[in-house]
């Protein structure tokens, strides 16, 4: 009987993929990715999930496939991409990483599918029908390809914005285009009637980039406390957000930057560029050759399959960021900017920010935002993270603690360029901590999700099992007398939709919160549940609430709060009933594990409480 060898991913039409489930007698069916697995499951079609052809050796070579690609595909066009001293595909570096890895891990996967399956036809229902025929012609195998309407795009494509239009919550995910389109109007009439347009006359400003107010309001009124002049360059979320927000923006005196204001000054140069750029991407796409070499697995290219969508995220971003250096330069030109403080230096509009920056003398600080992993497995990826493991671009860091800095050191970064200032985002979780020790009921879970950094951190395999651990938190939660799961998505637009989508198909009744404030979530829960030791350990811990990490991936067990005790780590699931009745009911394990908690908090971060204050301090004490 002929074998048949389906390949399915996301976007798939299915009543074309059951058609074509009739015409075979004898099939195996493969699905590419997370989504296609689960719509399978849905439909109960039997099914392989196509990753676990991959050894440990096959994800060692995507991972070192993908960070080659991205230093060095563009290196031929360096001098015809470089604007303004500025080579603009290194600004995408970050978002490219993860677009190219899970590019490349999916060639890696067909390949390997189509070398071990002995097949008459391959149906393909992906965006690799060319680099499949290719294999295909090779075997001499018959294919027949489906265009599926689902393209993998940028990290930040979308852009989710949650509010409440009175106590109904609100979610939008809005594409770039629409959300510049919206927010240009709507900030300058904002700016207009709240009086948030900066003064040009004003010496010596502070520019903030991509800080939440309502997760640094103590850090603005610090500024306002010490009259420090401060602008708010918020270029991928809004700055208002909510009535709350407003209340913060004005009661700070803060003022917002409208890049938009500059257009006028140099429209006729940006449309040059462009056009410029235009002609450039051109030349760029039509060498074939040059990329054909950097996207192959072993001899077969799959560069036609990924060629339309990466040259449209190239000529998209690209071209923003031409808009917005010429935006910037107007800024840096006009205002006087004596600093600039970022924390995630490597997106793509911080990055614009630090290096026009730069042009100008201005210096770059970057706060740090979140918890460091320690796991070395991190280490080569590191560059695309804005870890410490490799060289940062901006020129200081001010960091939580002494643990920091000395792994800073570590990686042999200067001393006196590692400044520690504490968490000003905690301020509030400390000062809030004794508000409410009672026992409400609540257990508040934390959702991550696969990040999709490592070859091995994409797959399906990963998700599934993160989903699998939440099922079994459900179960055991639902089993305990007076207790009331609640469920908390990470803020990423990618792993908010998993969750929910989860959750939905778990039980539609468990409460979602996506617009309330995370230390107020805390402080009305008993206990945090969370994975890898995810930053919301540390928000948890500062507010005296004991937490369970669920560890899916064996780098979190090299987790310096892990080896402290200060989390109760689990890493078989099957222990987590056993855990959580522990911390619930056995008060003396509970002070035990709070005492570690404690003890590893007063080590890993400084200043609880006034983080805010310190850390404008340490930056003010920076010469300009």
């Amino acid at each position: 009987m002929s074998n048949v060898i389906f390949l399915i991913q996301n976007g798939i039409d299915f009543s074309k993929l059951e058609n074509e489930i009739k015409k075979a007698s004898s099939y195996t069916i493969y699905s590419l990715d997370y989504e296609s697995h689960k719509l399978l499951e849905e439909k109960k079609i039997a099914h392989k999930i196509g990753e676990d052809v991959l050894t440990v050796t096959d994800f060692d070579k995507i991972d070192s496939h993908s960070i080659n690609c991205i230093k060095n595909c563009f290196d031929s066009y360096k001098e015809i991409l470089t604007f303004q001293d500025i080579f603009l595909p290194e600004l995408l570096e970050h978002e490219l990483f993860h677009y190219l890895n899970f590019q490349i891990f999916t060639a890696y996967v067909i390949l390997k599918i189509l070398e071990n399956e002995k097949a008459s036809l391959v149906t393909d229902f992906t965006n690799f029908g060319d680099y499949i025929k290719k294999i295909t012609s090779y075997k001499k195998i018959k294919h027949t390809h489906f265009v599926i309407t689902k393209n993998i795009g940028l990290y930040h494509d979308n852009v989710r914005v949650n509010f409440n239009l009175a106590k109904i919550p609100v979610n939008l995910e809005l594409s770039r285009k629409t959300f510049s389109r919206i927010k240009n109007p709507i900030q300058k009439l904002t700016n207009e009637i709240y009086n948030l347009e900066p003064n040009p006359k004003n010496k010596k400003n502070i520019l903030l980039v991509s800080f939440d107010p309502l997760q640094y309001e103590e850090m603005l009124m610090e500024f306002k406390k010490k009259n420090i002049n401060f602008l708010l360059l918020n270029l991928r979320k809004p700055a208002i957000t909510n009535k709350k927000s407003l209340n913060i923006i004005k009661n700070s005196k803060a003022k917002i930057v409208d890049l938009s204001k500059f257009t006028k000054y140099v429209k006729s140069d940006i449309l040059t560029a462009q056009k410029r750029l235009e002609v450039v991407i051109q030349d760029i796409f039509n060498d074939d050759l040059s990329f054909e070499k950097h996207f192959s697995a072993d001899k077969f290219s799959f560069w036609p399959s990924i060629k339309k969508s990466f040259r449209k995220i190239c000529e998209s971003r690209f071209t923003e960021s031409i808009q917005r250096i010429y935006l910037l330069d107007q800024l840096f030109a006009k205002f006087d900017i004596s600093k600039i403080l970022q924390w995630a230096e490597v997106g793509q509009e911080e990055k614009e920010c630090i290096l026009v920056g730069k042009k100008f003398n201005v210096p770059s600080f970057m706060l740090q935002h979140g918890r460091y992993q320690n796991s070395k497995k991190w280490d080569k990826f590191s560059h695309f993270l804005g870890r410490f493991p490799t060289p940062l671009l901006s020129d200081k860091q001010i960091v939580w603690g002494e643990m920091t800095k000395e792994y800073a050191l570590s990686y042999k970064h200067l001393a006196n360029n590692v400044l520690v200032g504490g968490s000003p985002r905690h301020d509030k979780f400390f000062n809030s901590s004794s508000l409410n020790n009672k026992k409400s009921g609540i257990i508040l879970l934390a959702t991550t999700g696969t990040h999709y950094i490592s070859a091995d951190s994409c797959t399906t395999g990963s998700q599934i099992k993160h989903d699998e651990y939440i099922k079994e938190v459900y179960k055991i939660a639902k089993s305990l007398p007076g207790k009331k799961l609640i469920v908390k998505p990470h803020p990423s637009p990618i792993l908010t939709k998993l969750a929910e989508n989860l959750i939905n198909e778990i039980d539609p009744s468990i409460r979602i919160i996506k617009n309330v404030e995370l230390h107020k979530l805390i402080n009305d829960s008993e206990v945090l549940i969370t994975f890898n030791n995810s930053t919301t350990t540390l928000d948890a811990i500062s507010m005296n609430k004991p937490v369970i990490s669920l560890q899916t991936d064996s780098y979190a067990n090299d987790d310096d709060i892990v080896k402290a005790g200060a989390v109760l780590s689990i890493s078989d699931i099957k222990n987590f009933e056993n855990g959580i009745k522990k911390i619930l009911y056995d008060n003396d394990f509970k002070k035990k594990l709070m005492e570690k908690s404690n003890l590893f908090l007063q080590k890993y971060m400084k200043n609880h409480g006034h983080a805010s204050e310190s850390v404008v301090e340490v930056l003010m004490s920076q010469r300009s």
